[in-house]
């Protein structure tokens, strides 16, 4: 297996972490992060054989489309669904 990991850091959502990885359940691109007064946290994207290709053929080009725009815009989209009260405030 070639690359199966990026690092990225911005500064709206701190570091952001992009793993294509075995699963029990089969492949998946998982990005991790630490929103403030959270513990680490993630997202996963699985996949399943289909005409359009294997589980990891999916997982695979997943992981290739998955640039520093597009892990922000995923992050922050996830960062929108928790509630605020979870989180804490930046200026603490």
């Amino acid at each position: 297996m070639g690359i199966f990991a990026k690092l990225f850091q911005f500064d709206t959502v701190g570091q952001v972490l992009v793993k294509l990885d075995d699963e029990e359940n089969g492949p998946e691109v998982r990005l991790y992060f630490q929103p403030p007064g959270l513990g680490v946290c993630s997202s996963a994207f699985k996949f399943e054989a289909d005409e359009n290709g294997t589980e990891w053929d999916k997982a695979e080009r997943a992981f290739e489309l998955v640039d520093a725009e597009k892990a922000e815009k995923i992050v922050m989209g996830v960062l929108e669904t928790i509630p605020k009260s979870l989180m804490a405030e930046e200026d603490e």
